[in-house]
């Protein structure tokens, strides 16, 4: 085989697989971000139209791209358990963005104790929707 021949079929090859991880890695927020939630918070019930408001909501605060690009690297840590010191921090306060953002976003606190709640999007980042918060005497 001639060097040329070996470089040209490399190339062609490496580019295979920058195509395929980055199918792979790849992953439509309106399905990642749901099925991320019902793992991290448990079984909950929310009308498809809520979810795309709340899915929307969080890529026009963070930015499409970046919140791409952090569920490329959450799905990464997940099944191959390959990350660094700089990456697992990135993938553990999108987590916990996640998380928080979901809870001021929606009803959950108020049907946390419900068994499959039925869940509503309120707005995103509301400045406080705990059920448990008391504002007497701040006026």
């Amino acid at each position: 085989m001639k060097r040329r021949t070996l470089l040209v079929s490399s190339a062609a090859t490496l580019g295979l697989v920058a195509i395929g991880s980055g199918a792979w890695i790849y992953e439509d927020r309106q399905v990642f971000i749901p099925q991320l939630l019902q793992r991290l918070v448990g079984n909950f019930q929310m009308n498809p139209d809520d979810q795309r408001k709340f899915v929307d909501a969080m890529a026009d605060h963070y930015g499409s791209e970046k919140l791409t690009a952090l569920m490329g690297l959450y799905k990464i840590r997940q099944q191959t358990g390959v990350g660094t010191a700089y990456t697992d921090l990135r993938v553990d306060n999108f987590e916990r963005r996640l998380l928080t953002d979901f809870m001021v976003s929606t009803d959950f606190l108020r049907q946390q104790n419900k068994t499959n709640p039925k869940i509503s999007f309120l707005g995103y980042r509301l400045p406080c929707s705990n059920p448990y918060a008391r504002f007497d005497g701040l006026a």
